[in-house]
């Protein structure tokens, strides 16, 4: 049982380390991959397996097909034909690992009915720092082992401490928290980029309410890399007082990323001074973006009649031409 488990971990090792070197791109990166195992006491029936970094997926694999599918076409190119089919092949013989853990942990369920487990990875780079890595285990929906970047491994279920002789190798640990995950993601960014560097669009409102409570709102979108940083700023050095929220950053459609920051100030407040912050790798230095100032009752008046002169303008303009047009047809007929 250790040999299958080990077999079936280092696959999921192999399938990392597979890049040249070259420049580290510097920026906050995020590798993760996830692999779900459906099975029963007799067999494997599904499998599963995607990866992406910064939040964009690079590859996958599905039983059904039996090979995997690598999808920006420079990361096929560096890992060429031949390599894929030798992983596709490892793929397949690993299939049965999965049998196994599954069979070993049901083997006194008699229903036959279906099991899963899972594999996730999750590790984190900023430049070319090592943040954090996780790998964890997971049977039937419910937390089994992980480790941490410190090569510590945590049983999380009861059934897990059948496994010791496994998860307590030193070896599989070191290979699993440090060369495959941070590693990997540490030369396919030496490679090449995910995807080109892109500035973010900040868009800034205002919003005043009856009762004289004041709301900001700071949009960027459409960056890449995921990494941004955003705040708000009063003055020079003044204290903000509101109440903040964020909406974390977020996927766009096109592999971009999205954040969005409020801030609602306290009744009294003019509203004056404040400005978003915006700190994205793109970008050379943090940039600053006011808040609108509320428009002056003059001002108000002066937009008010622009809008109704404007509307008397096209009236005129209609009914000008409606005549002109119908003088034009009379003369024709």
């Amino acid at each position: 049982m250790e040999t299958q488990w080990k077999k079936l971990s280092l696959l999921w090792l192999l399938i990392l380390g597979i890049f040249a070197q070259r420049k580290t791109q510097a920026a906050y990166h995020k590798h993760e991959m996830k692999f779900t195992a459906v099975g029963t006491s007799k067999g494997l029936l599904d499998l599963i397996g995607v990866a992406f970094i910064d939040g964009i997926q690079w590859a996958s694999y599905y039983k059904s097909s039996q090979k995997i599918v690598v999808k920006p076409t420079h990361i096929y190119e560096a890992l060429g034909e031949n390599f894929l089919k030798d992983m596709d092949n490892e793929m397949k013989d690993q299939e049965r690992g999965y049998h196994h853990f599954i069979q070993y942990l049901t083997r006194n369920d008699k229903t036959e009915s279906n099991h899963t487990m899972q594999l996730y990875l999750d590790c984190e780079l900023d430049e070319d720092t090592h943040l954090s890595s996780l790998v964890k285990y997971g049977f039937d929906g419910e937390d089994f082992i992980e480790i941490d970047e410190h090569g510590k491994w945590k049983v999380l279920h009861p059934w897990a401490h059948s496994f010791e002789d496994f998860y307590e190798g030193p070896d599989v640990a070191k290979l699993l928290n440090k060369r495959y995950c941070i590693g990997a993601m540490l030369k396919i960014l030496q490679k090449s980029s995910m995807k080109e560097s892109l500035p973010p669009e900040v868009y800034v409102s205002r919003q005043e309410f009856p009762n004289g409570t004041i709301s900001f709102s700071c949009t960027a979108t459409g960056f890449y890399s995921q990494s941004i940083l955003m705040h708000w700023k009063k003055g020079v050095d003044e204290a903000i007082l509101g109440k903040e929220s964020s909406s974390n950053i977020l996927p766009n459609y096109d592999d971009t990323f999205y954040c969005r920051i409020s801030l609602e100030i306290q009744p009294g407040d003019s509203g004056t001074g404040y400005a978003c912050v915006v700190n994205h790798s793109h970008l050379e230095t943090p940039t600053v973006y006011p808040v609108p100032e509320k428009p002056s009752e003059g001002n108000i008046w002066v937009i008010v009649l622009s809008i109704l002169l404007a509307a008397i303008l096209m009236i005129s303009c209609f009914v000008i031409f409606k005549k002109w047009r119908k003088t034009y047809s009379s003369l024709h007929c």
